[in-house]
């Protein structure tokens, strides 16, 4: 998630730092900062054995993807067992009520499609503490080849609507309950609302795209499009325009370079996406 650090305090060689992380929606924690660990997310090895999620960048040969990465086997230890965990910081549901659509999206992969029978569990819940997720009824088990996800990323959700109304914290769970396997990868988290499906958005016929030569900004819809919103990857809100036209040009000019998140209205739902500014 978006990741502010601030130096708060400086004594000798003492330093204190607090950790603002993104927690209004939407959220998106891409993994793209080898930082993560400890700021926004922490871990917890609850079998003891000395391994747990870590960040990691990929080769060309595994797709370079910058992810999470949890271990179930290594050449030097053979079968880990794991019982692996990461956690997320608090996340603010208190302006939402359970009529809401709200809902967390993550990509997972078994990294070696013929060891990737990975088991793991997605939690939320209203403490981050490890009894907490435990006894949550919102959360979802699976194995990762049998979704799809043997050698490639598969996106997979979670609806969280039952805790509006909380702070909710999410955590994952990587657990070898399947015998020697290899490595599981967790990648794009994300927690939004009232979002129409890819399907739906196809109904309207929305499409974007950004022209670099007059830093601006398309986007069409078959409906009127109703408000705009981009924020910086520190979860910071850098643009709120209201719209009202089939096809809008929406000036950029004024915004740093770099990646944004774009939130679109559209008939009371949302789309969101990723501008890159160059």
């Amino acid at each position: 998630m978006k990741r502010l650090l601030l130096l708060i305090c400086i004594s000798g060689a003492n330093y204190s730092l607090i950790a603002q992380c993104d927690d209004t929606l939407p959220v998106t924690e891409t993994f793209d900062d080898s930082s993560v660990i400890g700021v926004c997310w922490n871990v917890s090895d609850e079998d003891g054995d000395g391994n747990n999620w870590y960040w990691r960048e990929y080769g060309a040969t595994y797709g370079g993807y910058k992810c999470l990465t949890s271990r179930s086997w290594s050449s030097s230890q053979g079968n880990l067992d794991p019982d692996n965990w990461v956690y997320s910081h608090a996340i603010d549901l208190t302006g939402f009520n359970t009529s809401d659509n709200i809902e967390v999206t993550w990509k997972i992969r078994g990294e070696n499609a013929s060891f990737a029978h990975e088991y793991y569990t997605m939690y939320a819940a209203t403490g981050n503490q490890i009894s907490d997720f435990t006894s949550s009824p919102v959360k979802i088990s699976e194995y990762a080849d049998e979704v799809g996800a043997a050698g490639v990323f598969v996106t997979r959700n979670l609806d969280i609507s039952s805790l509006a109304g909380n702070m909710v914290y999410l955590a994952f769970r990587h657990e070898n309950i399947s015998g020697s396997q290899f490595i599981l990868n967790l990648d794009d988290v994300s927690i939004s609302t009232s979002l129409l499906s890819n399907e739906e958005f196809n109904d309207f016929n929305f499409k974007h795209y950004y022209n670099k030569d007059s830093s601006t900004l398309i986007i069409e819809n078959n409906s009127n499009l109703e408000n705009i919103q981009l924020y910086d990857i520190l979860g910071k809100l850098v643009l709120n325009k209201n719209l009202s036209q089939t096809k809008e040009s929406v000036d950029l000019s004024n915004l740093n370079k770099g990646v944004y998140i774009v939130k679109v209205k559209v008939e009371n739902n949302y789309q969101t996406f990723k501008v890159m500014k160059y």
